[in-house]
């Protein structure tokens, strides 16, 4: 008779020689469904959606589900995963462990199993193996990803990867778990539809209760005995302790709290969006609000107040804001970091998580999980394989804990950029963690207008995926299209189940619309008086023209924008401005990450709410200017004096007008004018109408039809009036009888974005994943998380890493933190940029030695990442540094790379100063 404890299930202990060595596979089994059913047990509210979503009652889900946890690993059982750790083979096989193949998946091998001899898995009458396959592959994609599994030829095509005696030492932990787990054989079928909608969320569950069953820290190595049912007695009890340590249970939501209390600002009235807010009597289902108002609103906190009514009522135990960008992300959360906690109850530890800040995750967790795995090899021990099924899985739960964007998707409060959400849509690994930690709170998108067709798409799946899996979504929005509204709400319609679409609509402003499974229901709302205004706009025909109105403004005293639509030309315009005496700020994304955050806050203090009149000056009386790109366009609280822009569609103007004389303050001058620069929106206008004035720019909106639209409705009415004429402003430009507008030399240009959206549209649709198919492979590759993109784009980018030389060592530039957060002053000191301008890295020869050394630091999931070795330049002068890369190709240049905190990165075609420095080129 086959001994299923003489298997092993883990063996890498984190303490050898302290004790066992190896942990027998049923064991470990047991451990990961003890932590999944004290999470269910302890966390109610994702126990009920679990079972609303099976379609069947907690008491029968709950067996179900530990079952199902249980058997995650039965692959395992398979001679050729054995073999992978040959001093503990079973001597069951009969076989030398060195003459066994180990490439070989282990989830894969499970699913393949179920596949071919399903009446093993002895499932309940009536349900079919078509139904509960995604939920099979759903444990047994635990790696992050799902497998692929083999209907075909019969318990026979089996043996080579398992041998005789795996199947029967599998077959029987079938057996034993299926009893003790007590899972009914006769219970009401569970659909195949609820099944595949359940597979995504018992995906995740399995991901995160195989990280914790696998931390040594709160399951250590046992030695083997028969006894499951006394094993599985001490594993439960150890699971609860596991879980509240982990800090992955809720914390406790908070009574009602009034609006003042929740904003902290009790001089503030509420807006009539904020009272409709506070008034509403919420849907009992999951429900989708959009929320349109002018910029300054007051959105974010009628947002607020909306999630934390959506807490109380049941419907979510947390929240999770996506923005843009990471500076609109930074800001959310420090807006958020002083208002979350009291979201919660007195006695509740709730956790906060920036998607690329180190502040606030549970720091049980945090910490447990980064000592639990890190030097953790595969079990091939090739620690550099990319095969999923050689990561073991403290070693992944590392990987993933210690990049803060993913980090939030486990925090009770998490804000992070649009793109880190809608990995959970994509075929990435561990998408699924993200969907369990997004279904468990409120979603809320804001700035939902700001994306191209590509990523509108993703959205729409997005909201598809978060209402079938029971959630709720609130989107916020200046300037939304009508035509975005619309199919944003069909997408919640779908993802709840109904397909019919309601056709209702409305054009007032500002507006409240309330999607559900029973309708859509549209609501005007009054517009603030107190924020109402008709603010003239005046055209500048040249970039000379704008130097000169920056100059005169800040020489009147006043804080100015000067807001660029390319990184280049927003250098080209600092620099001109500096050789013209004024003392400029510049802000762009192309700056290492923590010198990015520092120009932002510095930004923030200098032209936020609550700078000063000392701030906003110079001590000579002159005004302070800011040279920014469209970092500074949305989300970010600024306040300028005067602001000069370049010409942009229509919605995303009057985002940036909103940074116009935002706040009530004394400014000393007259009233506001917004200065735009763009050329005269010519009847006869041509192709090159954009162009020829803004040649960078003109590959950033493509579109010049709708900049001629935008320039035409703005110079024909001459000022931007709000809340009153937003909405007719922008469906002048997006609306269906905009294009019979358009000059006959710019038709082309219109109907070519056109057919560019979508095909984005398409393509789109095409990369992300199908709520209804379930968690199954079907196609995509399922690559890394950050190899995946989020955004089309005309051409790829690559992530660097800069670097300093000190002491002969490679260090990150990053150098303001414990040497126990290197893993973090690594991100910290990245940039992107384009792949035409570097292909990969050239090292001094020099220091290639310190090179190897630095990057031996980083995990596999970093090695994409393209190093380079910084130093000054001239010596001894702080801010100027240079170092060197490879141009793309089979025989790549080296180019010159330069780096300074003011000015940012930038790349050198004509290489290096020295050109006969040897170096070492990574291919």
């Amino acid at each position: 008779m086959v001994d299923i404890c003489s298997f092993w299930g883990k063996a890498q202990p984190i303490d050898p020689g302290q004790g066992p060595d190896w942990h027998p596979l049923p064991f470990h089994s047991l451990d990961v469904a003890a932590v999944g059913g004290a999470i269910l047990e302890l966390d109610r509210s994702l126990c009920d959606r679990l079972s609303t979503l099976m379609g069947v009652n907690s008491d029968l889900a709950v067996p179900i589900i530990c079952y199902l946890l249980a058997i995650h690993d039965i692959g395992k059982f398979a001679k050729k995963f054995q073999a992978k750790a040959p001093c503990h083979f079973p001597k069951c096989f009969n076989t030398d462990p060195m003459d066994v193949a180990t490439s070989y998946d282990h989830g894969n091998g499970g699913l393949r199993l179920f596949d071919v001899c399903e009446e093993a898995f002895q499932l309940p009458q009536g349900t079919g193996w078509r139904a509960w396959r995604p939920l099979i592959a759903a444990v047994a994609g635990h790696h992050g990803s799902p497998p692929s599994g083999d209907r075909g030829a019969g318990i026979v095509s089996l043996y080579p990867d398992f041998g005789k005696v795996g199947i029967d030492a599998a077959l029987k932990f079938l057996d034993l778990a299926h009893e003790l787990f007590g899972v009914p054989t006769r219970m009401p079928a569970i659909s195949a539809a609820s099944a595949r909608r359940a597979s995504f969320a018992l995906a995740g569950l399995a991901v995160l209760a195989d990280w914790l069953g696998s931390n040594q820290e709160w399951f250590g190595y046992r030695v083997p005995n028969n006894d499951l049912e006394e094993y599985w007695r001490s594993a439960w009890q150890r699971a609860r302790k596991a879980i509240n340590k982990a800090g992955v249970i809720p914390a406790d939501k908070a009574a009602w709290v009034d609006f003042d209390d929740l904003i902290g600002a009790s001089e503030v009235k509420p807006t009539p969006m904020q009272r409709w807010v506070q008034e509403l009597d919420l849907p009992e289902c999951p429900a989708m609000f959009l929320i349109e108002d002018e910029t300054g609103s007051g959105k974010t906190e009628a947002a607020v107040m909306l999630a934390h009514r959506l807490m109380g009522n049941g419907a979510a135990d947390g929240v999770y804001v996506a923005l843009p960008t990471m500076a609109t992300a930074n800001a959310m959360f420090d807006r958020l970091a002083r208002t979350y906690r009291r979201l919660f109850g007195d006695r509740a530890e709730p956790s906060i998580a920036l998607a690329h800040g180190a502040r606030g995750m549970h720091e049980g967790f945090r910490d447990a999980v980064l000592r639990g795995g890190r030097v953790e090899a595969g079990y091939s021990g090739e620690s550099g394989s990319t095969d999923e099924s050689e990561t073991t899985a403290s070693a992944a739960c590392s990987a993933w804990i210690a990049d803060d964007r993913r980090r939030t998707f486990l925090a009770d409060v998490g804000v992070g950029t649009i793109d880190q959400a809608l990995l959970s849509i994509l075929p990435t690994r561990h998408q699924s963690l993200r969907l369990v930690g997004l279904m468990r709170r409120v979603l809320v998108l804001d700035e939902i207008h700001a994306y191209d067709a590509f990523m509108q798409s993703e959205i729409e799946r997005l909201i598809e995926f978060q209402a079938g899996l029971g959630g709720s979504v609130i989107l916020l929005s200046a300037t939304l299209p009508e035509s975005i509204r619309c199919r944003l709400s069909t997408a919640f319609k779908k993802g709840v189940g109904k397909d019919t679409p309601d056709g209702v609509t409305s054009s007032s402003y500002p507006l409240a619309t309330i999607c559900t499974r029973e309708g859509v229901v549209c609501t005007s709302i009054a517009g603030n008086v107190d924020r109402a205004r008709r603010l003239p706009v005046r055209f500048l025909r040249s970039v000379d023209e704008a130097y000169g109105e920056v100059v005169a403004a800040a020489n009147a005293g006043q804080a100015v924008l000067y807001l660029r639509n390319t990184v280049d030309d927003a250098l080209d315009a600092y620099r001109e401005l500096t050789n013209r005496g004024l003392a400029t700020q510049l802000f762009h994304a192309r700056f290492a990450l923590a010198d990015r955050l520092e120009i932002e806050r510095r930004v923030l203090e200098t032209f936020g709410k609550r700078s000063t009149d000392k701030q906003r000056r110079h001590d000579d009386g002159r005004g302070k200017v800011l040279v920014a790109t469209q970092v500074v366009e949305q989300s970010l609280d600024l306040d300028f004096d005067a602001m000069v822009t370049d010409l942009a569609p229509i919605d995303l103007l009057i985002q940036r007008v909103g940074r116009l004389w935002r706040h009530n303050r004394d400014r000393g001058t007259g009233d506001p004018e917004l200065l735009v620069v763009g050329p005269e929106p010519a009847a006869q206008a041509v192709d090159n109408w954009f162009s020829e004035l803004f040649p960078r720019a003109a590959f950033v909106y493509k579109n010049h039809a709708l900049l001629w639209l935008t320039a035409k409705i703005l110079e024909d009415r001459g000022a931007i009036e709000s809340p009153a004429e937003l909405r007719a402003l922008v469906e002048a430009v997006y609306g269906d009888d905009a294009p019979d507008n358009i000059p006959a030399g710019l038709d082309s240009s219109y109907w070519d974005d056109f057919a560019r959206s979508n095909a984005e549209r398409s393509v789109a649709a095409h990369n992300t994943l199908e709520f209804d198919a379930g968690y199954v492979r079907d196609g995509g590759v399922w690559d890394l998380d950050h190899k995946t993109p989020t955004r089309i784009n005309d051409e790829e980018h690559v992530t660097l890493r800069l670097a300093r030389v000190i002491d002969g060592r490679v260090e990150p530039w990053t150098q303001e933190l414990a040497s126990d957060e290197r893993w973090r002053a690594w991100r910290l000191s990245e940039v992107t940029i384009a792949a035409r301008r570097i292909g990969s890295e050239a090292v001094p020869l020099e220091h290639a030695q310190a090179a190897r050394e630095a990057k031996a630091e980083w995990t596999r999931f970093e090695d994409d990442r393209i190093l380079v070795v910084l130093e000054q330049d001239p010596p001894g002068e702080p801010e100027r540094w240079v170092g060197q890369a490879a141009a793309p190709g089979s025989d790549p240049d080296i180019v010159s790379v330069r780096y300074d905190r003011c000015g940012g990165l930038e790349v050198v075609a004509d290489g290096p100063a020295d050109s006969n420095v040897p170096a070492i080129v990574a291919g």
